[in-house]
């Protein structure tokens, strides 16, 4: 993997970290966050 592809990795972990907080903080109800949580985790693995 060359130095540019791990420097866009990182960015684009980075961008999405923030997306999810930012939808978390904005979801208006537990199950929506729950539901932000399980997303979350799914497309971490």
């Amino acid at each position: 993997m060359s130095m540019i592809e791990r420097f866009r990795n990182r960015r684009d972990a980075s961008r999405r970290a923030r997306a999810i907080e930012a939808a978390l903080r904005s979801a208006n109800s537990p199950a929506v966050r729950d539901e932000i949580l399980a997303i979350a985790q799914r497309h971490m693995h």
